[in-house]
């Protein structure tokens, strides 16, 4: 299988990553009862906005020739890599996100979850990364990636502490 990536589409990955993002904390802070769990989740939520803006604009400074193939793939192998982490992914719609959130069991699993999805957008966006020309704005998804990192860290302190609340 052939296939070619250009900078927009890789973007419009990348903005559709944040919108499920944004919706799966959104929906958990409304359901969880515990203030801190509720108080992460509110600032992973305007974290995944500011995101989400930033792949736009990313996305409107793309001159013209940026709907033209940027990322060739001739063997299908980076078309492979990208089909099995967009499958394994946590949720690939803002339907999805909110139905998770919906239906975990208590605060523990709610920030369990999101601790996967930080993790499997760290992987999605370093592939994007490798999409993306230096033109065109890979340093960017360095610092988005470095962000996703600090979000894993934030959700692992508060899975820790939550323990200890119920402990």
């Amino acid at each position: 299988m052939t296939i070619a990536f250009n900078a927009d589409e890789v973007f419009e990955m990348g903005m559709d990553v944040e919108k499920n993002g944004e919706a799966y904390y959104r929906k958990a802070a409304g359901l969880v009862k515990d203030e801190k769990v509720k108080e992460v989740f509110l600032h992973l939520m305007q974290e995944e906005q500011k995101h989400l803006e930033i792949f736009r604009k990313l996305r409107d400074s793309l001159p013209p020739k940026s709907s033209l193939p940027t990322v060739e793939d001739p063997e299908g192998q980076e078309g492979m890599y990208l089909d099995a982490l967009v499958k394994s992914r946590l949720f690939n719609n803002v339907h999805e996100a909110e139905q998770l959130a919906e239906s975990v069991n208590d605060e523990i699993e709610a920030l369990s979850a999101a601790l996967t999805f930080e993790k499997d957008t760290i992987l999605f966006f370093q592939m994007m990364k490798g999409m993306t020309r230096e033109d065109l704005g890979a340093a960017k998804i360095d610092m988005l990636i470095a962000e996703e990192r600090k979000h894993v860290i934030k959700i692992s302190e508060a899975i820790k502490e939550a323990k200890e609340r119920k402990s």
